[in-house]
């Protein structure tokens, strides 16, 4: 089996709280990545063993096919239409989330 690796930022108290219901629901690797730098704390990632990644609204209906109860959610979020609002939405939520960030850890 693939291990992978899901990356979040465990500093930002929204990632932090959304991920900690996810760990309690899956048997996903999820590791802290506050320190990695900003490519990593802008989106949620996952990272493969053979060094690939996917990030953002894929990185999340990754995470919500293997967590129990959410593989509703990946399935809607899938449509093509609903994809593409999603893909705007998070770029946009991750955006708010990840200059708060870095204007309350300065």
């Amino acid at each position: 089996m693939n291990e992978s690796k899901i990356l979040f930022n465990e500093k930002c108290s929204v990632c932090n709280f959304e991920i900690k219901h996810y760990k309690k629901r899956s048997d996903l690797n999820f590791v802290n990545c506050s320190e990695m730098g900003d490519k990593y704390l802008k989106k949620l990632h996952v990272r493969f063993e053979n060094g690939t990644e996917i990030s953002g609204v894929d990185a999340f209906v990754y995470v919500w096919e293997r967590t129990k109860g959410y593989a509703w959610i990946a399935k809607i979020i899938k449509l093509p239409v609903i994809y593409s609002l999603s893909k705007i939405g998070y770029a946009v939520i991750a955006f708010i989330l990840f200059y708060k960030y870095k204007l309350l850890s300065k």
